[in-house]
């Protein structure tokens, strides 16, 4: 019985069968384990490919990038668009940039919030975009659009491994000064753009972002009249640049026309600048707002728009019975430069008037009043209040919150002002809401 079992056990077929069995098993194993691994090898290839990198060792690197991606943007592929430089100063760059929300919710993409100072909305700047503008309100006044700081963006750029392809683009109003007639055009159009060299880059603050600037294009505003331009303009820009796959669109705006559809609505300042106006505007009620923008003023008539301006202030004392002034201005009432980007020489006659003014009317303003003094005892801050800055938006606030409202006539200022057209919209509104406190909505004092 013993040898039949041993005999069984060692017969030749069944081992010859077994044998088979388990080579059959490995050989299928690995004919798996070949297909598998083909097929990540060439998931890893498209994905290197599509990144630019052909060392499949590299396929770590994209694993690395997407976890940042989710990190900063919530996905594991980030679109962003830049709007690095606005023209103007901060009134008007106020309505360009938020005219520029159209353009990033069109193309769904993150739009990202540059530096501001010196009343310039500008990656060259120095400070935080929240120093001016109150980003949570920013974000439920747009709610269908994602906004990321610069410094944020920044720090998105410098984790990446791979830097991150880059279209720039460049707003150009034909027909300007600053722009290339040579390449000026009579109607809208797009073209390729000149390469920016290191130089300008670092001119533009560019190459403080990790980014591989690739493409360059152009667009331009065209010249002539176009009826409905800042739809059409938009329509443009859309069809341009909706199918660009580039992560990063930076936008250098060098037009100062309304290209994109008005938003009238201004973009919310910051908390402590609302705060700021507040107290002044409590601690001096009642009181008149001078707004007396002396840049395109008549040099020689200053000393007499002065004089009109006094008459007219002792004038509307007895007939409002307001006492206290505050005086809003370009005039480099703290030392310095003028809190005018463009009004570059400051003259005798300027000096001679607001010494006419501080004589006889004993005005309030910014500096006298200790405005801001938590960021004017800090020296970072130093530059900003020594031309034009953060006070600028302080005096048009504490101008829309005046009793009585007053601004220069002709020949004693710029009388196609922006600023100045807010400030008298701003107290139209609140009059034709109800505010019994606001006696006029502008008015011009005496002819000079």
């Amino acid at each position: 019985m013993l040898k039949t079992q041993n005999q069984s056990i060692c017969n030749p077929q069944q081992i010859k069968r077994t044998i088979l069995f388990i080579l059959y098993t490995y050989i299928i194993y690995l004919i798996i384990s070949s297909i598998s691994n083909t097929n990540e090898k060439l998931e890893k290839v498209s994905l290197s490919q599509s990144a630019g990198i052909n060392d499949e060792t590299d396929f770590d690197i994209i694993k690395h990038d997407e976890k940042v991606n989710l990190k900063y943007c919530g996905e594991k592929t980030c679109n962003f668009m830049f709007p690095y430089f606005i023209p103007e100063q901060e009134t008007r760059a106020n309505l360009h940039f938020r005219s520029l929300t159209f353009l990033a919710e069109s193309l769904n993409r993150i739009m990202v919030l540059p530096n501001v100072g010196n009343s310039r909305i500008d990656c060259c700047t120095k400070f935080p975009f929240e120093f001016y503008y109150d980003l949570e309100k920013m974000k439920k006044m747009f709610p269908s659009i994602k906004f990321m700081t610069q410094q944020t963006f920044k720090e998105w750029t410098k984790e990446l491994l791979i830097k991150p392809d880059t279209l720039h683009t460049w707003f150009i109003e034909d027909g300007r000064n600053d722009s290339y007639s040579i390449r000026d055009h009579n109607q809208m159009a797009v073209e390729p753009g000149v390469r920016y060299e290191k130089n300008l880059l670092s001119k533009l603050c560019i190459n403080q972002f990790d980014l591989k600037i690739s493409d360059y294009m152009e667009f331009h505003t065209g010249i002539g009249h176009v009826n409905d331009f800042e739809h059409k303009m938009f329509n443009f820009f859309t069809e341009n640049l909706k199918d660009i796959k580039s992560p990063v669109i930076l936008i250098r705006n060098r037009s100062r026309r309304q290209m994109f559809p008005l938003i009238e609505e201004q973009i919310p300042f910051a908390p402590h600048i609302i705060k700021q106006a507040d107290e002044i505007v409590n601690k001096l009620q009642s009181y008149y707002c001078i707004h007396w923008r002396m840049e395109q003023g008549i040099l020689e008539k200053m000393p007499k728009c002065a004089e009109n301006l006094i008459e007219t202030i002792n004038y509307l004392k007895m007939t409002e019975e307001i006492n206290n002034v505050y005086l809003a201005t370009d005039y480099p009432i703290s030392g310095g430069k003028s809190a005018s980007d463009t009004f570059y020489s400051v003259r005798k006659e300027h000096r001679i008037a607001i010494q006419m003014l501080n004589s006889t009317l004993n005005f309030n303003t910014w500096v006298s009043l200790n405005a801001f003094k938590e960021f004017r005892n800090d020296k970072k801050y130093d530059s900003e209040f020594s031309s034009s800055g953060i006070h600028g938006i302080l005096d048009k606030l504490v101008c829309i919150q005046s009793d009585y409202f007053l601004s220069g006539p002709k020949d004693c200022c710029r009388i196609r002002s922006t600023y100045t057209r807010l400030i008298s919209e701003e107290r139209k509104d609140l009059i034709d809401n109800g505010d019994k406190r606001i006696r006029n909505v502008i008015t011009r004092w005496g002819k000079s």
